[in-house]
């Protein structure tokens, strides 16, 4: 006897088809869709890059503009609904448009991001409870989960957001985002510490042991997550520039008893920063003179590792036998090492420039700390859906188990999301010089690249970005001095040009 096709079955397969398009969709491949930019980036071609990140994101259906509080129209995001654009795209636009100097539109673009990683810290102070729960709940696959970043990216958002207010003369912007940077890593790791009980009284419930030694041994590359660079990781967030920044400012704007904790927190993550030594306990000893700034170089360098998907076969209880199931688990892939200059002259003054943040070793630390709990979603997972496969071929015949692992293969890929044009290392250099046109020059691995920077007034951050082909460098918005400080800024000085000068 036949019996029909099960209408829910139908219903996944159509939503699993249909979400394949969608502009924020977890079913892309994310990895995929963003080589070309990335590659149009290392190659000095941003506007083309920005392009293509508007064509990989068009939205799938019409619909009608959201609104604000005010009533006014608002950008559709994947807060507004499934068509909305999600967290990745104003990630990715955010950078973009600060390697073009476009600092109004790309802190626009970061508020946004900002936003949606606000919901989510909202819903879980809210109701941490239900947060938990939907993190614990196995049969919903990771890669089709709301994303609201990884928790290093988050923290990023919030020292990216920090530069651009600076960049913009927003200091008390600044401050607010400084704040804020502190309190997301401490939310973090509070829902960390919740989440790692949560899954353990789940898979306990379950009867499932999430060993990563099993993973190892068929083919899993777990030495990829236990160098020493990751090992070195107080944990996979928290961000050793973001409190040396914050150090920095309060510094320079003479607010000491701010600055030392900005230090403190940053050595705490960096404990043989030479840098950061140079200033804990110190600060205020070195102010410039007159008519002279305490300049911070950022030096960003490469790009961030990919997710990627990788099958490894594990035994899987189907039918009361056990029987070697693929199933698919994230993996850090890394662009190749970048190339981060040893010094920087300012003014002929030579100086270190010394990595305060690795992004690909805190991928993999976060990889590496959430991986049990993945191994456990991703196995009881595996059971559910085979024992929801037998019964619709059992009740509906062959067509019905074909269209159930047609859906459950369609979303039972590893997540591969994660902000691609994030760099692979931050560096910073940093010394007093005096205002106005300066000229700075640096290695960038394959010449020596000149140009001049301006000089202003207490508050000075240059941005640089390599990325072995391209090299861009920031320059804070002059204009916004004037309202910032009674005395009048430098003009801001020419660029000599984005090639590199080959050394002789």
């Amino acid at each position: 006897m036949r019996f029909p096709v099960p209408g829910f079955l139908l219903s996944a397969l159509a939503a699993s088809l249909l979400l394949a398009g969608c502009a924020g969709s977890p079913l892309r491949s994310y990895d995929q869709e963003m080589r070309g930019a990335v590659s149009l980036v290392r190659s000095g071609q941003v506007d083309d890059a920005l392009s293509q990140l508007e064509r990989n994101n068009k939205p799938l259906f019409a619909s009608d503009a959201p609104r604000d509080k005010e009533g006014q129209a608002k950008e559709s995001t994947v807060l507004d609904s499934v068509n909305g654009r999600d967290i990745l795209y104003y990630f990715e636009k955010g950078e973009l448009l600060c390697l073009k100097k476009e600092y109004e539109g790309s802190r626009d673009s970061w508020l946004v991001a900002d936003e949606i990683v606000r919901t989510w810290e909202d819903e879980y102070r809210a109701n941490p409870t239900k947060v938990l729960g939907e993190i614990g709940s196995f049969l919903v696959s990771d890669r089709v989960r709301r994303y609201d970043g990884q928790d290093y990216e988050k923290v990023f958002l919030s020292a990216k957001l920090t530069l651009d207010h600076i960049l913009l003369g927003n200091f008390d912007l600044a401050r607010v985002e400084m704040k804020k940077t502190y309190e997301r890593e401490k939310l973090i790791e509070s829902f960390r510490e919740k989440e790692y009980d949560k899954l353990q009284e789940e898979q306990e419930k379950q009867g499932v042991k999430a060993d990563t030694k099993d993973l190892a041994a068929r083919g899993y590359p777990m030495d990829e997550l236990d160098s020493p660079e990751v090992r070195q990781l107080k944990n996979g967030f928290q961000n050793a520039f973001a409190h040396y920044l914050a150090g920095y400012f309060f510094e320079v704007t003479g607010e000491y008893s701010l600055a030392e904790p900005g230090y403190r927190n940053a050595l705490a993550l960096q404990p043989n920063s030479k840098l950061i030594k140079e200033k804990v306990g110190k600060v205020g000893r070195n102010k410039p003179g007159p008519n002279e700034t305490d300049v911070l170089f950022v030096v960003e360098s490469g790009f961030a590792p990919a997710w990627k998907s990788v099958t490894i076969p594990l035994p899987i209880p189907v039918n009361r036998k056990w029987v070697a199931t693929p199933l698919s688990f994230p993996v850090i892939k890394s662009e190749g090492k970048s190339y981060m200059p040893a010094s920087l002259k300012a003014n002929g003054k030579e100086l270190t420039v010394e990595t305060l943040v690795n992004v690909d070793a805190m991928a993999r630390r976060q990889l590496k700390d959430q991986l049990p709990g993945i191994i456990g979603r991703t196995v009881v997972r595996a059971v559910a859906k085979s024992a929801l496969q037998y019964q619709a071929q059992k009740h509906g015949g062959a067509v019905a188990g074909i269209i159930a692992g047609i859906a459950s293969v369609a979303t039972e890929q590893a997540d591969e999301r994660a902000w691609r044009t994030l760099p692979e290392r931050l560096a910073v250099a940093r010394a007093i010089l005096p205002r106005g046109t300066v000229p700075i020059e640096f290695q960038t691995g394959s010449g020596v690249y000149k140009t001049e920077i301006t000089v202003g007034n207490r508050v000075t951050v240059i941005p640089i970005r390599l990325t072995n082909g391209a090299v861009y460098v920031g320059q804070p918005r002059v204009e916004a001095w004037a309202d910032a400080f009674t005395d009048e800024p430098p003009r801001p000085a020419k660029s000599r040009g984005r090639a590199p000068r080959k050394s002789k």
